[in-house]
């Protein structure tokens, strides 16, 4: 058997007869353009007429520093060069939150100098010039360390640089769904690759790729909707657009990472977490969009916390060797990263124990994330998981080979992406760039497009400048953040109630009131016009609402009746949300049924828009939305499609000229 220096010598000799064959090429080809090196920290010597970092500052040029070589013969050399600890340190994935002033916290630079960690996650970027500063800092903190390994920074970027305060943010992904345009969703996630590789970001936990078959989840928000060709489709097409081509990763793309795998619509009951209830037969249809994303190279997969009940009736999808190993590797032939959802200890032990009743102890979480499911990046634990690891690599359970796998894949992304030459962003660049006056118009057309009429007997559109009063009602009316959705920073723009004032005209009058069901009462009697503003404020996992129902909340229900029974005038009905409510009595007693969905930052321009004949509504419906709520406890939720008797079918939307 080799040891561990007699492999290290066998590279080096394999790397060292490489480099000479490519010294020979060079004299008979064209010479090889230089990069732009950009160090900050470590120095640049030059071989063979090229310049190169000397990131382990040895002062020779190392197979792993060779820009002219490629990822794999370079990644092999880096992790040969690396201890047990440090390739470890690349498994790991933090989260990092800056601080409330925007300064970084002193940790990060312990973090990425003397841990070495390999990825991490940042969120609430309070703007564009601290967001670059701090990717910055970042791979300053990193190129410090003993190999010079920068970090891979990643964000929950499921619409747009959404944890970045004067990004573009767009709709969420059921809103874009509503556009049936994918030409539009290229667009909009080149121009999102573009932001991210502005700032320093270079891989985006996204596409969201799960089939919305049970309506009651809270994050069908995030999804395409049910249709399993339209998710494929669109799901491609975002990856293809982020990473830049089909060829997987590269210099000029970021990294996408699909989940949920292994599709994790189909929640039992709606509730979050809980198991994955589609058969064998359905699970192959909420496969569909992975397959597709393996075609085209896609760089990660982010597998679940749910139990896939098709697959492992008692692990978890993060600790399920079934999904990951058996069908993720072994059959579907993914090669790139497996990169956990967040907590992979919590999930492991929630699964396990939920399904058997066992207690399982954080080591035995570990042993099964690392050697059974064969993690590669690990999110949102401590960092004291790499202390954890290290120890139980010594004792012997865990294999340094798994860990050596692990720690390649990740590095081998890095040099595929370029960044052991340049990891820097451009601040004055960045700022100048990020949100700009082109992106703002493509996100406000996409939020247009989105706008799907779902009643109208004639009311809209409205007429501006006509002398009228309009009230403007409902607590999601005056705030941007049900405008924006979840996963996200907080972002200006103008709410409903703003847009409304700002396009109903100088002669109109129009008066805003949130949830004083008295005040709106009163004010009803003489308006000219009521817009209703109901749905969900802006979440992540678990919808404000519940999972247990779809029906409009008992304080919005009561301003709606309130206007329903003072008011003469006209009533319109604006949803916003990520879910299909039941809208049946809006249906039965209001004029006109907008839905917006969580239509992004241009969200109150694009409804304001529509309502007053600006915007030709042209969006249909990605989903069912149900009558009543006996229909959905009916349904099958690994099945689409299967709602008796919806109000509104899939594919539902009016027009203004039809």
């Amino acid at each position: 058997m080799l040891t561990k220096n007699m492999k290290r010598m066998l590279a080096v000799v394999l790397s060292l007869a490489m480099m000479a064959t490519l010294t020979v090429g060079l004299a008979e080809e064209e010479k090889l353009e230089q990069p732009e090196l950009n160090p900050h920290v470590k120095s640049i010597i030059e071989v063979d007429g090229y310049q190169f970092i000397d990131l382990n500052s040895n002062g020779e040029l190392d197979v792993y520093e060779d820009w002219r070589l490629d990822a794999e013969t370079r990644a092999d050399d880096l992790v040969a060069q690396m201890t047990v600890r440090e390739k470890i340190a690349q498994m790991q994935h933090p989260t990092y939150l800056p601080r409330a002033d925007g300064k970084i916290a002193p940790y990060l630079e312990k973090y990425c100098t003397d841990y070495g960690i390999g990825m991490l996650l940042i969120r609430e970027l309070n703007s564009v010039q601290t967001a670059a500063e701090t990717m910055n800092a970042v791979q300053e903190y990193a190129e410090a360390s003993r190999l010079g390994v920068p970090v891979l920074v990643s964000m929950d970027s499921v619409h747009g640089l959404s944890y970045v305060s004067g990004a573009t943010v767009t709709g969420h992904n059921l809103a874009l769904a509503a556009t049936r345009d994918e030409e539009l969703v290229i667009k909009l996630a080149e121009m999102a690759r573009e932001e991210h590789i502005a700032i320093g970001v270079r891989m985006t936990l996204s596409p969201e790729s799960d089939i919305a078959s049970e309506p009651r989840w809270g994050r069908v928000m995030e999804t395409f909707g049910e249709d399993p060709e339209l998710v494929t489709s669109m799901v491609r097409a975002q990856i293809v657009a982020f990473q830049n081509g089909t060829e997987g990763v590269n210099k000029d793309g970021i990294v996408a990472c699909i989940k949920h795998f292994p599709g994790a619509g189909p929640q039992m009951d709606g509730k979050d977490t809980s198991p994955i209830v589609a058969d064998e037969e359905t699970l192959q249809i909420h496969l569909q969009p992975y397959y597709a994303a393996i075609e085209v190279n896609v760089g990660s997969v982010m597998p679940y916390y749910s139990v896939p009940l098709a697959l492992d009736m008692e692990n978890s999808a993060i600790g399920s060797k079934a999904a990951l190993q058996d069908l993720l590797r072994e059959q579907m032939g993914f090669e790139g990263i497996i990169q956990t959802d967040w907590g992979m200890i919590w999930a492991i032990q929630e699964g396990l124990g939920t399904m058997t009743g066992e207690e399982v102890s954080d080591e035995e979480a570990i042993i099964i994330g690392v050697t059974q499911s064969r993690v590669d990046g690990i999110g949102g634990e401590s960092i004291r998981l790499i202390d954890q690891m290290e120890e139980l690599v010594g004792e012997g359970k865990i294999d340094e080979e798994i860990i050596t796998a692990a720690a390649k894949r990740i590095v081998k992304a890095k040099f595929e992406l370029g960044v052991f030459e340049n990891p820097y962003c451009d601040v004055e660049y960045a700022v100048s760039f990020v949100g700009n006056e082109e992106h703002t118009a493509l996100n406000l057309e996409a939020a247009r497009k989105a706008m799907t009429l779902l009643k109208n007997d004639g009311t809209l559109p409205l007429t501006a400048n006509a002398g009228q009063t309009i009230l403007v009602c409902g607590p999601r009316a005056g705030d941007m953040d049900s405008l924006v959705g979840g996963w996200s920073s907080s972002q200006e723009g103008l709410t409903i109630a703003a847009a409304v004032a700002e396009y109903a005209g100088e002669n109109d009058t129009v008066t805003y009131i949130s949830d004083d069901v008295t005040a709106i009462a009163e004010a009803a009697k003489t308006a000219d016009v009521v817009i209703v503003s109901v749905g969900e404020p802006s979440y992540q996992h678990d919808p404000p609402w519940g999972y247990a129902t779809l029906e409009i909340t008992p304080s919005q229900q009561e301003i709606l009746e309130a206007v329903k029974a003072n008011t003469n005038g006209l009533i319109i009905t604006v949803v916003t949300g990520g879910r299909p409510y039941i809208l049946t009595w809006c249906d039965e007693n209001t004029n006109a049924i907008l839905e917006a969905y969580y239509p992004g930052q241009q969200g109150g321009i694009a409804i304001a828009e529509t309502l007053f004949g600006l915007n030709n509504p042209t969006g249909k419906t990605p989903l069912q939305f149900p009558r009543d709520m006996d229909s959905v406890n009916d349904q099958s939720g690994d099945v689409s499609f299967d709602l008796e008797n919806p109000l509104y079918e899939y594919g539902w939307g009016l027009s203004y000229d039809e």
